[in-house]
């Protein structure tokens, strides 16, 4: 089996959710290594260019963005949601995690209008379909590298995280749409609960969801 291989069929989805009066501790982690980390990931396949507006902040024409929270900045983000129950696990993991990288996609304008779209209107569009994919395959890509570099990893849809007052608060551009927020966890984590993804055998075997295509010659 190629290593390859072998990292994609180790990774696995894990919520690891600490006791929020008790956080796991603030570690002194490589930001070096995560860059290292994102910057292989960035060799994902790229369809078309993000839209001009989305090039203010950071200048790259791929049509997603990674903003990384380090493992102080998690527990600075969990206290100030520490109180708000309506968030669920969402705090539980902040407590746990070294970083979360929050990726974001860049949706094209309207209709070639200036106007953004956002949430729901932009499904329709083929373009920005394209930017989902592309964002995806290098949020895979982070996945697989934080999987073979030792970390536990989850990718959530948000929740909070991807609401008007987060993006906001950490001054992320909120014509940008949230695709993910990437928790990788430590693999010392004493007193942490672990909650693995309940999808992962119900996938069937390759021949549930996949087929060999024939077409009659003429």
């Amino acid at each position: 089996m190629s290593e390859l291989k072998a990292v994609i069929e180790r990774r696995i989805t894990e919520k690891v959710l600490a006791d929020l009066t008790a956080p796991i501790p603030v570690r002194e982690n490589s930001l070096a290594d995560i860059d290292s980390l994102l910057a292989s990931a960035g060799n994902a396949p790229v369809h078309y260019q993000s839209s001009q507006r989305h090039r203010e902040k950071l200048s790259s024409p791929g049509p997603w963005r990674m903003y990384k929270l380090d493992c102080a900045i998690c527990r600075v983000l969990l206290s100030r949601l520490i109180d708000r129950s309506e968030t669920g696990i969402i705090r539980n993991m902040l407590a746990a995690a070294d970083y979360v990288i929050l990726t974001t996609w860049t949706p094209d304008p309207i209709d070639g209008s200036h106007e953004l779209a956002s949430d729901a209107s932009v499904l329709g569009s083929l373009r920005n379909m394209e930017h989902i994919a592309a964002g995806s395959a290098a949020v895979q890509n982070l996945l697989l590298l934080a999987t073979e570099a030792g970390w536990s990893t989850y990718w959530s849809s948000g929740g909070i995280l991807r609401s008007e007052e987060i993006f906001d608060l950490l001054d992320i551009p909120t014509t940008e749409i949230l695709l993910g927020a990437i928790f990788l966890f430590p693999a010392e984590r004493p007193a942490a609960e672990t909650r693995q993804g309940k999808l992962r055998d119900a996938r069937g075997s390759v021949d549930d969801w996949s087929k060999w295509l024939v077409v009659a010659a003429e």
